[in-house]
């Protein structure tokens, strides 16, 4: 699906370099756009609606986490808000939309793994405990944990990144022989930020973090669609029932996607394969009820302004400096 402020930007002569589920990149020579859309994504598939301002929430998150959180860390953030447009060509300049969804970054090689780290046990880390007899990505790890579990410590469980299909979880050992730097920057970041979470009530269950060759970190950071975010209080309720609670994130949709029956055999997106053009063509003419798609929009806002601590457009305007 091609937003109307992306073909704008084609139309003005940039190049688009990557189109991923959600962010467009475009080259700008020197450095890179990237243009975060309201494109909404679960299991691998692409689904064909938008969500009302997550590109404006993903790029205010990025800016909020690294101009005032990890402001230490090299990363790859160069502009944001109206000084984007010293990066543009003169038809784009002054384009109030693009300022509040696009940041200019820099260009840099990045390494072939996603660096996941867990602190609870869920998602994928659930299930390959669950199916492979308590082990994860190499971990063995107690018996007797549920989807919800807190961990005695966080563990780093690195990914593949997959062009097509899904990203799979893969031995720790693989990364650590190719990047032994990676582990233990990631656990620092994930702590860092789990404490600043939790100063707010919120529990940061697992992210995934990427990073350039020379430990730069990029790509989105802390995010509701790379993140899963939890209410403490919701966590405890949850936790004593043994089951993961409902977070801020995309689990609406998840919810949602898994009831869906296909005519393959099976039930649930999660059941499909993206690679499969079959399955591709029969997720894009889905149509994702108005209801799922209004409850994600207002979890992103609420989990955008318990971070940051203001609405959205209020930290637009007072941080980010974009007209709203």
């Amino acid at each position: 699906m091609e937003s109307d402020l992306t073909r704008e930007i084609m139309g003005a002569g940039l190049v688009r370099t990557n189109q991923g589920k959600v962010r467009d990149t475009f080259d700008l020579s020197d450095v890179l756009l990237q243009v975060a859309t309201n494109r909404l994504s679960i299991f691998d598939f692409v689904l064909p609606r938008f969500v009302p301002r997550k590109g404006e929430i993903l790029t205010a998150f990025t800016v909020f986490w690294l101009t005032e959180v990890f402001n230490r860390l090299p990363h790859h953030l160069v502009a944001y808000g109206p000084d984007v447009d010293l990066y543009l060509p003169k038809k784009l300049r002054g384009n109030q939309e693009l300022q509040r969804r696009a940041v200019v970054v820099r260009k840099l090689k990045m390494v072939g793994f996603e660096a996941i780290v867990r602190g609870y046990l869920t998602g994928s880390g659930w299930r390959d405990y669950r199916d492979k007899g308590g082990v994860v990505c190499g971990y063995k790890l107690s018996e007797g944990l549920n989807d919800g579990s807190k961990l005695p410590s966080p563990i780093f469980t690195p990914s593949t990144k997959a062009e097509e299909g899904h990203d799979e979880n893969i031995p720790v050992d693989i990364v650590r022989g190719q990047c032994p730097w990676m582990e233990k920057l990631s656990l620092e970041i994930y702590q860092q930020a789990y404490a600043f979470a939790q100063a707010r009530g919120i529990i940061i269950a697992d992210t995934k973090f990427e990073f350039g060759i020379d430990g730069t970190l990029g790509d989105e950071i802390l995010t509701p669609d790379s993140s899963r975010f939890w209410d403490c209080k919701q966590w405890e309720e949850a936790a004593a029932q043994r089951k993961s609670p409902s977070g801020y994130d995309k689990e609406p949709v998840r919810q949602w996607g898994m009831t869906i029956a296909t005519p393959f055999g099976v039930t649930g997106l999660n059941n499909l394969d993206p690679a499969n053009p079959e399955h591709l063509e029969f997720v894009a003419q889905l149509e994702v009820p108005d209801g799922v798609i209004a409850s994600t929009s207002v979890r992103y806002q609420e989990i955008f302004e318990r971070f940051a601590g203001d609405a959205l457009e209020y930290y637009q305007v007072g941080k980010m400096m974009a007209v709203w």
